[in-house]
């Protein structure tokens, strides 16, 4: 990851690219919070731990980043006073309490506030298992696509750049 790269654009161009991966990551976040407090609902404990994990590295990582550029986030966020950040840290604050307590009401009882539905799929059975299978082609597909078209991307502009150095 090379962020001084000039495939970041101009100033502008620059800000909208950090402003977009805000959002993402904020997107990110909200959307692992509702997971793990459906994966606790349905009595998981280890999944939902996992998630909330894996949903706050994204995070850990752009504070560590800002560090070492020598910019506290967090002092930022307290210097403006938005109350975009209360609202954040609010909804964060509720799913965890949300999760953990779906999370304790399961061990404490034994059993998951909702029962886990049941989602037999069969391949090439019925209509989920029409969609297992086309889902799991097409994200095989899709996924050697995002190769192809990277790849040849890369190639256009490599042939574009020695062509415009002669």
């Amino acid at each position: 990851m090379d962020l001084d790269s000039p495939a970041y654009g101009d100033e502008r161009e620059r800000a909208v690219s950090m402003e977009s991966s805000a959002f993402g990551l904020t997107a990110g976040l909200y959307v692992g919070l509702l997971a793990a407090l459906a994966a606790s609902l349905f009595g998981l404990i280890l999944l939902p731990v996992v998630m909330l994990v894996v949903t706050v590295v994204p995070l850990v990582a752009a504070l560590w980043y800002a560090s070492r550029r020598n910019v506290n986030l967090q002092r930022l966020a307290e210097n403006v006073g938005a109350r975009s950040t209360v609202v954040g840290i609010t909804i964060y604050g509720v799913a965890m309490v949300l999760i953990f307590a779906a999370m304790t009401y399961t061990v404490l009882t034994g059993e998951p506030m909702r029962p886990t539905p049941s989602l037999e799929v069969t391949p090439d059975e019925g209509f989920l298992g029409g969609i297992a299978q086309g889902a799991v082609i097409g994200g095989m597909i899709g996924g050697l696509a995002a190769i192809v078209g990277g790849v040849h991307s890369f190639r256009r502009v490599s042939r574009r750049r020695a062509g415009r150095d002669r």
